[in-house]
Parts: C-alpha cells; sequence; structure tokens
C-alpha cells in the first residue's frame, strides 16, 4: 500500500510541479484568466457593484481604475459580514475569520475566508509539496513522519462565527493521507498551557522517526531545544537522524537557518510558503539550503505591484521589471480587491519564468539620514556577522539613537556566543559591515553625518520570556526593525521590562 500511494503522490506532485512553472512562464495570461474567474466570483457583491467592475472588462483596466486600498477601506464590509448581512464581499457563507498577529502587537484584524480561499491556501501547500518533491532527491512525502507544528486548531465561536488562526485552521485540516504521519495530533496542539503542550508533544515525536519538520522557524526552534533538553542529546540528528527537510512559513529562513542547522548538527534543506493571514502570495521554487529563497507567484491569485520608488505608479504583471523592487497587493475570492499587503519583493527574473525575492515590509527598515537601509541590509549584515566570528546570533533589535547629538544605529543583540567579545569590536565589526552593504550608510558615516553605533549584548534567556508571551498569536514572527526610538523604548517595556535601562 506504501508502494502504490507513494507512486499515485509522485504523479499527482510532479504535474502539479509542472503546472506550476507553466504558469510562471506565461503569468501575464494568468493574470487575465484570474480577473475573468474573480468578476464571475463577486459578481452581485457589494464591493463588486461599489468598484463598478460591471463596466471594467480586461485586466489591464482593472488597473488602472481600481485603486489599491488596505484594511481600513474593508473593514465597514467586514463588520457587516460579522452582523450577519450577505452578499457583502462574496456571495456564499463565511467559514472563519482569520485573525492576524504581525509584528506591531496591535488588536488582529479580522480576514474574512470562504471556501474558495481556503481551497487556494490549501493550494499553496500543494505546489510546495510539488516543489520539495521534484528537488529533494529520494523524498516520499506521503509516507515519511513529519513534524507539523501551527496554531492551536481549535477555533471559537462568537455570535455563530467561527474566529481562529490561518496556521490552527489548516493543520485542523490535514489530508487523509497524512494523518497516519502527521505529529503531532491535534489533540496536543490544542493543549493552551505552553509547557504541558511541549511535554506531551515530544513524548509522542521523539519515539519517531521524523524526517520533515514543517512550521513557523521560531516555534520549531523552541521544540528542538525541548527535545534536546528532554533527551539529553547533543544535536537533534541522534534522535531522528532521517530529519533533512524543513518546511516553514510566515518569514523569511534566514535568520533562523544557522540556528536550525546547529541544533539538527547538519545543513538541512528549507522550502517555504509566502503567505499572510490575508492571502498567500507565492511558492518557493528552489531549495534554500545554501542560498536565498526565491518564490513563483501563486497562479491562483491576481495581483498588481506597486512602484517602491514612485507609489503613485501601480502597474500590472506585464509591465514589471527584473531587478526592480515593488510592494504587492492582491485580490481574491473573499472580496478583498487590489488589497494592499505592505510586503516589498524584488523581481529575480521575468523569464523564461516569472520569479522573486522577498526584501520586507512597507515601513520597515531604518532610514536617518537618507541612508535608506532596508532590512535586506540588516538582515545581511547579522548574517555577515554571525559568519565573520563564527558564533550565532539568536536574535536582533535595531533601532534610532544618537552619540553627543549625532544621530546612530543602536543595535540589541541577544547571543550567549557574543558576551564574552566586547561591544565596541562587535561595534566596530558592524559598522563596516553595513558600510559595505549600504554605500549611502558608508558616506553618511563618512560625512559624520551618523555617528559609529551603538551595540548591546544581552542573554538570549530573555527571548524565551517574550517567545511564551507571545506563542498564542498565530503566524508569530520576532520583531527586528524600529524606526523611532519610542517605539523601541515602549515595545521593550512590554515585552523585555527586565531589560529596561540595559538597552
Amino acid at each position: 500500500m506504501k508502494t502504490i500511494k507513494r507512486i499515485i503522490s509522485k504523479i499527482i506532485l510532479k504535474n502539479k510541479y509542472q503546472s506550476l512553472a507553466l504558469s510562471q512562464s506565461q503569468f501575464l495570461q494568468v493574470q487575465r484568466e484570474n480577473f475573468e474567474i474573480l468578476k464571475t466570483e463577486l459578481d452581485g457583491t457589494d464591493i463588486y457593484n461599489d468598484l463598478g467592475m460591471d463596466k471594467i472588462f480586461t485586466y489591464e483596466q482593472f488597473i488602472n481604475e481600481v485603486s489599491v486600498r488596505g484594511y481600513d477601506e474593508f473593514k465597514p464590509y467586514i463588520d457587516r459580514l460579522i452582523d450577519g448581512e450577505k452578499n457583502v464581499l462574496f456571495n456564499n457563507n463565511s467559514l472563519y475569520f482569520g485573525l492576524t498577529s504581525g509584528t506591531s502587537g496591535k488588536d488582529s484584524k479580522k480576514i474574512p475566508y470562504n471556501k474558495q480561499m481556503i481551497a487556494t491556501f490549501k493550494d499553496s501547500q500543494q505546489m510546495l509539496a510539488s516543489v520539495v518533491n521534484e528537488l529533494v532527491e529520494g523524498i516520499d512525502l506521503v509516507n515519511s513522519a513529519r513534524l507539523t507544528y501551527g496554531s492551536n486548531p481549535e477555533t471559537y465561536e462568537h455570535n455563530g462565527i467561527s474566529y481562529g488562526y490561518i496556521s490552527g485552521i489548516l493543520s485542523a485540516q490535514t489530508p487523509y493521507a497524512l494523518k497516519n504521519v502527521t505529529f503531532p495530533t491535534n489533540d496536543i496542539l490544542a493543549i493552551e498551557n505552553w509547557e504541558q503542550k511541549l511535554d506531551k508533544l515530544s513524548d509522542q515525536v521523539i519515539p519517531i522517526d521524523i524526517k520533515v519538520a514543517s512550521g513557523i522557524p521560531s516555534y520549531l526552534i523552541s521544540i528542538f531545544e525541548y527535545v534536546l533538553e528532554k533527551t539529553g542529546k547533543k544535536e537533534i540528528k541522534e534522535v531522528w537522524p532521517n530529519l533533512e527537510t524543513v518546511i516553514y512559513g510566515a518569514t523569511l529562513i534566514d535568520p533562523y537557518r544557522d540556528r536550525l542547522n546547529t541544533l539538527v548538527g547538519k545543513k538541512l534543506n528549507y522550502f517555504g510558503i509566502y503567505a499572510a493571514t490575508e492571502a498567500p502570495l507565492g511558492i518557493s521554487i528552489n531549495n534554500a539550503r545554501d542560498e536565498k529563497q526565491i518564490y513563483a507567484f501563486h497562479p491562483k491569485m491576481l495581483f498588481t505591484f506597486t512602484d517602491a520608488d514612485d507609489l503613485s505608479r501601480t502597474i500590472g504583471v506585464g509591465d514589471i521589471e527584473e531587478g526592480k523592487s515593488y510592494f504587492v497587493n492582491t485580490s481574491a475570492s473573499n472580496g478583498f480587491v487590489n488589497y494592499t499587503m505592505k510586503d516589498i519583493i524584488r523581481i529575480k527574473s521575468v523569464a523564461p519564468i516569472l520569479t522573486f525575492e522577498i526584501l520586507g515590509r512597507m515601513g520597515s527598515g531604518i532610514n536617518l539620514a537618507a541612508e535608506k537601509t532596508s532590512d535586506e541590509h540588516v538582515l545581511d549584515s547579522v548574517l555577515t556577522l554571525n559568519k565573520t566570528l563564527s558564533v550565532n546570533v539568536d536574535h536582533y533589535f535595531l533601532c534610532p539613537s544618537n552619540r553627543k547629538g549625532i544621530p546612530c544605529y543602536q543595535w540589541t543583540i541577544f547571543s550567549d556566543e557574543l558576551k564574552t567579545k566586547n561591544e565596541k569590536e562587535v561595534s566596530d565589526l558592524l559598522d563596516a559591515i553595513m558600510s559595505e552593504q549600504n554605500k549611502d550608510y558608508s558616506d553618511c558615516r563618512e560625512d559624520f553625518i551618523l555617528a559609529e553605533p551603538i551595540v548591546k549584548i544581552v542573554s538570549p534567556i530573555h527571548l524565551k520570556d517574550y517567545f511564551n508571551a507571545n506563542k498564542d498569536r498565530g503566524q508569530f514572527k520576532m520583531k527586528t526593525v524600529f524606526s523611532c526610538p519610542e517605539t523601541f523604548t515602549e515595545f521593550i517595556a512590554q515585552a523585555f521590562p527586565a531589560l529596561l535601562g540595559n538597552v
């Protein structure tokens, strides 16, 4: 039976992979077809009528006539859905309302999901499986035991409406063919107490020959650390010698890859889904074992792009340029039409297939003196620091500060391995790395417009408290860069009160 399942799954996934590759090679045509599908699905809804979509006949016309809009503009429609009104954003029923977690710590947005939207999320999982099947030699995805960690799969009800996190909603709908090889079971994922959950989870998974691990990287790190502590082993490969592949979501893998490899004791294969609570956007098409993750666009979504250098310019797939950066806007069957995701990407290639890489989020990065340091600059600098000093940085924060009235960068670095280093030595090294990464930063330093950075090295033990306080927030992502010192101080007061006065 296992052999038959494996053969059938290989055929299905091969066809899925070829379909994904074909869609990216003719993505403009795919977008024109997706626009027609979207119009048909939304016809008769209030959002369709309010946007005048009955008078819009082509994808190109849609780009020019439907403005980009954010959550606040959709909130009145969402409130009406919650109040029980029909045909507001879509014509069928709401199955769930997804809750966002993000990095701001503010109240969750509520994103409506109909059956088509849930199917779109599931499609992204299947497409990623097809990529893994294609690129990892000998992998057997239907018979291999996998550690899969998502949010609590149980939704909560309020006035007859189900609310939950998308990772939990999807984990509760594991395909039947995979139920017997997916761990932990949903009853363990539903345990509220984190320590109890880890204890039960580890009891269940330690004896199993885990070959694939999937989840948000920060969660996987916590699970691996707990398993090592419980077993007394030095590396995860002593517990699960056949673990070779990590499938992740919600964040970039770059800040976590070295730590995961260190915990496991070997280099792993890495494949990611680029998705937010609002929508799935992309599927990785390369193995990020030794390189940055590259993505293909989700072929069931409708996209427009806002030029990162000219926010007044929104274009379609036919006008995007290789090497340029754009903010991504999406339209989907849940009625979120031309919704700004605030994610910034760079087009990696337009031919033979369309691909992109993730740069960060709108409003992130840091800019004190027109140096425009991006999230990518910051992350690459930390990774270079890791390699130069042969250490592991568990996490970092970057915020504006000043030295004697001159603006500068302040780094807070969580690392036991760096505690023996002189903070001035680390500051000088980060300054040199940043100057190499960003010429504008280098010019500002040479002209004394920016002072040398401040570095504070603290114990990563503080991260455990932060993680435990936020572990139930769905696709929880670790915050890194703060654009103003007041925001950073407020965040530290809430998340790391023990560090107040020290950073």
